[in-house]
């Protein structure tokens, strides 16, 4: 065999051998340049993120869009194995959404890891995830100041707060003011496991925050939860109706996700 042969050989055995270990792979595959990863179907296509690393597994965000650049979805995937190995101290992972698609609506997640929970005690004091779907910049976000209770940041008008939802005094730096749903089980004895927080800055919306506790999803729950939607928006662009938590066996990821979004004009 001539070495330019005995060369081609080798070089379609190391692509056939890199292919089948990234077929195998249980970890979740990352770009090193944002949006670069995209999976396809007639109808709409997938963006991912970066990875960040959690626990002994990965992270990324994504959002997918229509063909015409509308977003269907956007969410996170969590591969099984970052629920294992998750630091005693609180984290805070950044993943920016790829710059461009679903027509920039939302820019940016933070996902947080509290091992402790975090207040008000006896009711959000356990370890849980929390993720923040953002519509401004990270920059901006970062430019979010603390105050302390009993400040209340200034409300969005009426028409534009959920039914039954709450103001919590003070701003969280870097994140915003909570606002919670009243009708919340957890707000009425039953054990935290899931709930839905919306978020405001100076009288604006600006994010979208499932607080999942790690035990719930070890359960590998699979449901479509309804979002309470206010009377109008202050922002024309694309609002989550419902949001997912999912567990797929084939993947070995959990997918956290706002999903049947619904493009709606300012008002």
């Amino acid at each position: 065999m001539n070495k330019t042969i005995r060369k081609s050989w080798i070089l379609l055995l190391v692509i056939s051998l890199w292919g089948l270990q990234s077929c195998q792979k249980d970890e979740l595959i990352s770009s090193e340049e944002e949006g670069l990863l995209e999976l396809k179907s007639a109808s709409m296509n997938t963006f991912y993120s970066s990875t960040v690393p959690v626990g002994n597994g990965v992270v990324r965000a994504f959002v997918t869009q229509s063909k015409n650049g509308d977003p269907i979805e956007v969410g996170i995937n969590v591969s099984a194995k970052a629920l294992e190995k998750l630091p005693n101290e609180m984290m805070q992972y950044v993943l920016e959404l790829p710059r461009g698609k679903g027509n920039n609506f939302y820019t940016h997640v933070l996902f947080d890891w509290n091992p402790m929970g975090h207040e008000p005690p006896g009711i959000y004091d356990l370890p849980h995830f929390d993720i923040h779907f953002y519509t401004i910049s990270n920059e901006h976000r970062m430019e979010i100041p603390p105050m302390a209770p009993p400040y209340l940041d200034p409300a969005p008008d009426a028409m534009y707060i959920p039914p039954m939802h709450m103001e919590l005094e003070g701003l969280v730096p870097q994140m915003g003011a909570h606002w919670v749903d009243l009708t919340s089980p957890e707000l009425g004895g039953a054990t935290f496991t899931r709930t839905f927080i919306w978020g405001s800055y100076q009288g604006e919306f600006i994010f979208w925050e499932p607080m999942i506790t790690r035990d719930y999803l070890l359960t590998m729950p699979d449901e479509i939860i309804p979002i309470p939607q206010p009377e109008a928006y202050q922002k024309a662009g694309w609002y989550a109706t419902d949001y997912k938590i999912s567990y797929s066996s084939v993947k070995k990821q959990y997918t956290i996700s706002l999903v049947n979004l619904v493009h709606q004009e300012a008002q």
